[in-house]
């Protein structure tokens, strides 16, 4: 075999130069570009969530802050709102102020649901709090029914007329008022509104003059 002309190994060397490139771009610099890749995707998304923790841990104190601004809310809903009662004493109360503006009641209709809220096992717990509805038909003068109204917005209690009706002349006019309101246990701190001695005729007429 001759001699190889320095073309014939400089040809050589180049080939040879050429494939260890491939192979180690091929195991070396390709695999390990992957893995750096790789890698930035890992730090972003682990960036992205100590970013969304730290943000968490640093609404802390907005959070501490929400919950005593949450009780003072309730605190003073608890304070304002009417007290939990029966429904005869509703009714009682009704009776008593439509007498007190001269005004006659036809009908009546009171109903009542306790308010429930989950707590963190999502469990439903009773809160203390009833939603109560309030239905009552009237007749009266219109200036006397709107004393009625006015005396019921002067209580400043959490009532809301949600509805009102009216039909006949203002001397004798018929109506309808639907109110809706909240009730809280005011045992800790009791709220006389609703309370009455009623008469011995429990059962008749009786008990509501």
């Amino acid at each position: 075999m001759g001699k190889l002309g320095n073309k014939e190994v400089i040809l050589i060397l180049v080939v040879i130069n050429f494939l260890l490139y491939y192979l180690l771009f091929m195991m070396v610099i390709n695999p390990t570009k992957n893995k750096i890749k790789s890698n930035n995707e890992n730090i972003a998304t682990l960036q992205t969530e100590y970013d969304e923790k730290k943000a968490i841990v640093d609404s802390e104190q907005s959070y501490i802050d929400n919950i005593e601004k949450l009780k003072v809310e309730k605190s003073e809903l608890f304070t304002k709102g009417f007290p939990n009662t029966d429904p005869e004493y509703l009714h009682a109360f009704m009776v008593k102020e439509t007498a007190a503006n001269s005004i006659s009641i036809n009908n009546i209709t009171i109903s009542q649901a306790a308010r429930n809220a989950a707590d963190t096992s999502g469990e439903q717990h009773v809160t203390g709090i009833l939603d109560n509805t309030l239905s009552v038909g009237i007749e009266g003068s219109y200036a006397n029914i709107v004393k009625l109204i006015g005396t019921m917005e002067e209580l400043n209690k959490t009532s809301l007329l949600t509805s009102i009706s009216l039909s006949g002349d203002p001397a004798k006019m018929t109506t309808t008022l639907n109110y809706s309101f909240l009730s809280a246990d005011k045992s800790d701190n009791p709220d006389n509104i609703f309370d009455y001695t009623f008469n011995k005729g429990v059962g008749n007429s009786a008990l509501f003059k």
